[in-house]
């Protein structure tokens, strides 16, 4: 009987195309474990570590390892990084989570982040709040964006340890400093779409006459969203 063909989405491939070869990773908030059975299966890690707090979507895990026939993979029931000890892995990915959960799951294991070589983000919500993060936390190696069935997420390679020589601007915390740079296909798509949605919000909230501050806000980040589209 031949195992189980594991396909990633196009977020979660974007999220492997930033584990780096040859290493031990630990998935925190694994789920089905799709994202490491992916991964040991190309023979992309040396093992991996599976984290979640829930135990049915550890039940889930282990039957994706079991069909798909991979091996290396330890499941642990546990919230954030506590069930890692320092040093153990030498990547840990967060994804699929708020920013805001992320932020305090990092900061509550200073001691197993300190000896990691990459963290791979992939926040849903609270962009800038991570971004602003690892700014102060790390050196932002690499950042992505991806489409994936009509939403749009950021994933971010960050090396822990020294913070970034230079702070990042406004433009740059809100829009991120490598796309930006870099403006690849998905960033402008992005863009486009943004412009939109903001544009739909400032109408619903001046007709609404929602407070000032508010109509201020929107007005701000649809400027800053048509500056980087025309730039």
């Amino acid at each position: 009987m031949e195992a189980a063909l594991i396909r990633l989405s196009p977020r979660l491939r974007a999220v492997a195309e930033l584990v780096p070869a040859g290493t031990a990773v630990a998935d925190v908030g694994t789920d089905h474990a799709q994202l490491l059975a992916w991964l040991r299966r190309h023979g992309r890690i040396t093992r991996g570590v599976g984290i979640d707090v829930v135990e049915g979507p550890l039940r889930q895990a282990e039957r994706t390892l079991s069909e798909a026939r991979v091996q290396g993979v330890e499941l642990r029931h546990g919230d954030g990084l506590r069930p890692l000890r320092a040093g153990e892995v030498e990547v840990v990915v967060l994804a699929g989570m708020g920013g805001a959960r992320m932020i305090r799951l990092l900061d509550a294991a200073p001691e197993v982040v300190a000896g990691l070589r990459r963290l791979v983000l992939q926040p849903n919500t609270d962009w800038v709040a991570m971004r602003r993060w690892v700014m102060e936390h790390g050196r932002l190696q690499d950042e992505r964006m991806v489409e994936d069935r009509g939403k749009f997420y950021v994933v971010l390679g960050v090396e822990p340890g020294a913070p970034e020589a230079t702070r990042w601007s406004e433009d740059e915390l809100v829009l991120g400093p490598r796309l930006r740079r870099e403006r690849p296909d998905p960033f402008v798509a992005w863009l486009r779409h943004e412009r939109q949605r903001v544009e739909r919000a400032l109408a619903r909230a001046e007709r609404g006459r929602d407070d000032a501050a508010r109509v201020d806000e929107l007005r701000e980040h649809r400027a800053r969203v048509v500056a980087e589209l025309e730039r």
